[in-house]
């Protein structure tokens, strides 16, 4: 490569810092528990339940992907057997389905076969299974109630409605590219603000966007409890 096309790849790629658009996640009036979860230097997990979105960020909030899911049609709580997505801390205790087709089908995190059309109206888990536990006193029996981040072919209703068994739902293709960027022992939060733990009730989170980071800022409020 010549010095002057060098000269033009290092220019291209410092523009490129101030003008690619960069999402982070803010949080404000949130107490120890939510600061702690802010505050770690790792790969983390947030699922905003009032807008049906998972997003997944740096250790420093920036956002790396955000995806479209769906969580309990009977809305949140820990309870066994209500159904409900549990809320609060939790972080990724298992994977399953490494390297196989993203319609494949599972029965008790079990491999059964390709998923048939036939039975699209059930409740199909598809693609990767990734299982959480619990981190807290109200939602350590998570792994006992089988609450999962998995595919299904109910992609339709992603980020629009509420429909899952409890588990939170992702596009069986989009949940393989996420299922390849996590880990076990993945930090997971999720947060309803329409139904806030006691500790999240002055909770302010927001997603910043910035096109540039120099010039232009704009916040968009996500959630509020």
């Amino acid at each position: 490569m010549t010095k002057f096309k060098k000269t033009i790849t290092t220019i291209i790629m410092l523009l490129g810092l101030f003008i690619m658009p960069k999402t982070t996640i803010q949080a404000f009036g949130i107490n120890s528990t939510q600061q702690e979860f802010f505050n770690l230097y790792s790969k983390k997990i947030y699922i905003d339940v009032k807008t049906q979105t998972l997003y997944l960020t740096t250790g420093y909030n920036s956002v790396i992907s955000k995806y479209k899911i769906s969580t309990g049609r009977n809305g949140t709580g820990e309870k066994e057997g209500s159904y409900k997505t549990p809320r609060g801390i939790f972080e990724i205790h298992s994977k399953y389905g490494k390297g196989n087709n993203p319609m494949s089908k599972y029965k008790g995190k079990a491999y059964i076969g390709e998923y048939d059309k036939t039975y699209a109206t059930h409740d199909n888990i598809l693609s990767r299974i990734i299982t959480l536990d619990g981190k807290e006193s109200h939602n350590s029996n998570t792994l006992q109630r089988c609450v999962y981040i998995h595919g299904t072919s109910d992609t339709q209703r992603l980020g629009k409605k509420p429909c899952s068994m409890g588990c939170v739902r992702m596009c069986p293709y989009e949940i393989v590219e996420f299922f390849n960027k996590v880990e076990q022992g993945t930090p997971v939060y999720i947060h309803d603000s329409n139904n806030p733990l006691s500790w999240e009730k002055k909770t302010f989170i927001f997603i910043q966007k910035s096109q540039n980071p120099l010039f232009f800022n704009r916040k968009e409020k996500i959630q509020m409890a």
